[in-house]
């Protein structure tokens, strides 16, 4: 038969019930077939029986009990006998798995109390005892509490006030998919037929209503999504992706007199299936495409409102203006494999806005998404009163600065449709936008690569001029760092303002510029650009001391920036015909060194132009500044521009630079 061990598990046969003389019912049980142990006549397997087992029906009553031993009996009559006969508790973990079901109400009385505000409590018709209670209130012995099971944890029961209580406590969420197990088909007390199903994970019950028109599933199990949680603590599931799982939170529309499309109103059924061309193959059809739907026709639309006056896109509106609903886009959410986020989007409002804001940012940049507001309303649908339709406003403010799809194209509103703006049209527009917002940030006039200029006393943190007879040394301001200045030997020093000898180029940190993000730009007279990180590393040392080895000393340090690499670097120069021409650059495209006396990267070759000055314009503002110097962009976005004859740009900025400067 084996030998039992203290504190192991073993399975023994249910034998039935007994009463002994003291009052107490035990469960007789058989081991391998046998009641008790060879050399023990007088004992019999058995333990202690729990009031819900006493009163279980037989046909429910469990055909194996988990039982622990917790101690043994030595044969008395025959010591040298090695087997000795289990004293049994029942399991406690399987015993709660056996009574407890989770998302039950049970009624509790308090029994004892221990320390830090928990107490002892008993199952009043079970008669389990449950220990360290956690009550917010206090608690007096005897008092009487109706309790949900959460969970189910090992040895004991996690307790919740109510069901909603326990529902959230078991981590159950808007738009989670769950497997549950059919357990049948009941109809409830309005005869309507639902499904009784278990949630396989956490063991909780609940019903799945049945459409008039649905059929039961032939299968043992279902995967259904929340579509939401009630304040009584039931779900409310459905068909994953049928419908937008938080449905009965959003407003309901006061009206759909949407009237028709114009210059701040668009419709557009869908943002994952475009209109179905006629000669596409049969199988292209109905297929989602949000690369050409959402990241193309839709963001075009929005591009256009904003660089127009505004205007609201309306999703899930057909060209009638007839509600059609985002219903059919759910399933594909996260069927766009273009997309770094697929998978992550659920079947909500939250999960359908974000997949339109992370296209603005994608396609028009993160700016773009500020000037943006999403709204979802649902209305009743006329074909069938007891079901609801969704959809969605985009409403989109006019942005003060040019916005480009992609960052190459320039769309706008034109009637009710989305034009595309070519050639000489988008420096016009760019021209004309810049005179109504008054919001020109002119490039300085040239000036010799050898000339002096002073150093602002209040610099911006991306926009420090260099190549500096320096000025008495600014006011102290608590965001000051140092001046770094670069001396005629080739040595730098770090500090207070250098006079003696007057250094070749210098500019002002703060302490903002101590982070990893800024760049040290060192331009020279020849074209080359040497690009330094870490800025903090490299200029440590002493303060006021002079460190050797600090600038390339064979060419002529022209001027020194300090910029992020989203900022771009405008190179202003005078061509071998006499005429100005200009470059823009994206710092970020320029290669970082770690030495600051290596050469860097050529930025304009000296045979065909010479540098006349150096200009950071920040990325802010390169939106229109940048499109302004080079007049029409080459190649992928960041990439860097051909050199161009501006003249006339030029002439521009100059007029307006000479207008804004005080007689």
């Amino acid at each position: 038969m084996g030998t039992f061990a203290i504190n192991q598990f073993y399975d023994f046969d249910s034998a039935g019930l007994e009463e002994t003389d003291s009052g107490d019912v035990f469960i007789y049980l058989k081991y391998n077939g046998e009641s008790t142990l060879p050399g023990f006549p007088n004992f019999s397997f058995r333990v202690k029986a729990y009031p819900c087992q006493i009163v279980m029906p037989p046909e429910r009553f469990p055909k194996k009990i988990r039982c622990l031993v917790k101690d043994l009996i030595p044969n008395r009559l025959a010591p040298e006998q090695a087997e000795q006969f289990p004293k049994l508790v029942q399991d406690r973990a399987w015993l709660l798995q056996l009574v407890y079901v989770p998302g039950f109400t049970y009624e509790f009385a308090v029994i004892g109390q221990g320390g830090a505000g928990k107490y002892t409590l008993k199952d009043i018709a079970n008669g389990i005892e449950h220990y360290n209670y956690p009550s917010a209130g206090e608690l007096r012995l005897g008092d009487k509490l109706s309790l949900v099971v959460q969970s189910i944890v090992k040895n004991y029961l996690v307790l919740a006030q109510d069901r909603y209580d326990a529902i959230v406590g078991a981590k159950f969420k808007v738009g989670q998919k769950h497997n549950f197990t059919i357990r049948k088909v009941k109809p409830d007390e309005n005869n309507r037929q639902y499904l009784q199903l278990v949630d396989k994970t956490r063991g909780f019950w609940h019903r799945f209503y049945l459409e008039n028109d649905d059929a039961p599933p032939n299968e043992d199990s279902i995967r259904l999504e929340i579509g939401d949680i009630t304040p009584e603590g039931w779900l409310c599931l459905q068909y994953p992706g049928t419908r937008l799982a938080d449905i009965q939170k959003i407003r309901q529309a006061e009206s759909t007199d949407f009237g028709r499309e114009n210059e701040r109103r668009e419709f557009k059924s869908t943002i994952a299936f475009p209109p179905q061309d006629k000669n596409a193959p049969a199988a292209d059809k109905n297929q989602a495409d949000f690369n050409k739907q959402l990241r193309g026709t839709i963001m075009r639309v929005i591009a256009s409102f904003m660089n127009s006056t505004g205007g609201s896109l309306f999703i899930g509106v057909t060209d009638n203006g007839e509600v059609c609903g985002i219903e059919g886009d759910l399933s594909q959410l996260n069927e766009d494999w273009q997309d770094q986020y697929n998978g992550q989007y659920q079947t909500s409002t939250d999960g359908y806005e974000l997949k339109i804001r992370n296209a603005i940012s994608a396609v028009l940049g993160d700016f773009a998404n500020s000037l943006v507001n999403i709204r979802f309303y649902k209305v009743d649908d006329p074909t069938d009163p007891s079901n609801q339709r969704v959809f969605c406003e985009v409403m989109v403010k006019a942005a003060s600065t040019p916005v480009f799809y992609g960052g190459t194209r320039l769309f706008i509103r034109a009637g009710n449709s989305t034009r595309l703006l070519l050639n000489g049209d988008i420096t016009s527009f760019i021209l004309e936008k810049m005179r109504n917002q008054q919001q020109l940030h002119p490039l300085p006039q040239p000036v010799q690569a050898t000339a002096s200029v002073t150093l602002p006393d209040a610099p911006r943190l991306t926009e420090l001029t260099g190549s500096v007879a320096l000025a008495p040394p600014p006011k102290s301001d608590a965001r000051n760092w140092g001046i770094l200045s670069f001396l005629p030997d080739g040595c730098r020093q770090f500090g207070k303002v250098v006079n003696d000898p007057a250094p070749v180029a210098a500019l002002q940190l703060t302490q903002e510029h101590r982070k990893s993000k800024y760049l040290l730009l060192q331009c020279y007279a020849g074209g080359n650009v040497n690009v330094v990180g870490n800025i903090s590393k490299k200029i440590s040392g002493k303060k006021n001391q002079s460190y050797k080895n600090s600038w390339n000393s064979d060419d002529a340090l022209s001027q020194v920036f300090v910029c992020c690499p989203e900022d771009y670097l405008v190179i202003r120069s005078l061509g071998t015909d006499g005429v100005p021409y200009a470059k823009a650059i994206q710092v970020k495209e320029i290669s970082v060194h770690d030495s600051l006396t290596a050469k860097g990267n050529n930025v304009l070759d000296e045979s065909k132009a010479k540098v006349t000055s150096y200009q950071i314009v920040p990325e802010r503002l390169s939106s229109f500044i940048y499109d302004i110097i080079s007049k029409k962009r080459s190649g992928e976005p960041g990439q860097n521009t051909a050199l161009i004859r501006v003249q006339d740009c030029i002439t521009f900025l100059d007029q307006q630079q000479e207008a804004a400067t005080p007689a």
